[in-house]
């Protein structure tokens, strides 16, 4: 892990706080959703009025009823990746920015690229240790030149 002064630290959690929040909200919400509604499926698609009944097309395709628990699942490592500083986290915090900006389409667009900007700033990234080791192999690989020379 590098070095941080007490300055990049508290500016480095400063910038990833807002993703935090998000995917905090963003994952209560899924497992509200997960955990209270598990018979969405059956009773979305019909509507019944009087005698007459109408069946709409299945639009979305069906991955099974997993797939609450996958999205859950992305946000809650995210959320982990994020509190232990890991450099794998700027990667799946993008993929669940992408999801939910998919997902909750206009509301989840506004926030999902405001947040985008928060995973590109230099001081996330150096909090999170994210191209830390790349840095690190080629200082490793520069100094077996060296020696080599």
């Amino acid at each position: 892990m590098a070095k941080l002064t007490k300055q990049e630290m508290k500016h480095g959690e400063k910038v990833i706080g807002g993703p935090k929040i998000y995917f905090w909200v963003i994952s209560v919400l899924v497992g509200i959703g997960t955990f209270s509604l598990s018979d969405i499926a059956s009773w979305g698609r019909n509507i019944y009025i009087g005698p007459v009944g109408l069946r709409f097309p299945q639009v979305i395709p069906s991955f099974g009823d997993n797939t609450p628990l996958l999205f859950l699942a992305l946000f809650v490592m995210a959320l982990v990746g994020l509190y232990v500083r890991k450099g794998w986290a700027v990667p799946l915090g993008r993929a669940a920015l992408i999801v939910s900006m998919v997902v909750f389409f206009p509301v989840g667009t506004i926030f999902g690229a405001i947040l985008w900007k928060r995973f590109n700033d230099p001081a996330a990234k150096k909090y999170l240790n994210y191209g830390a080791r790349d840095e690190e192999d080629k200082e490793t690989e520069d100094n077996e030149v060296k020696e080599t020379k």
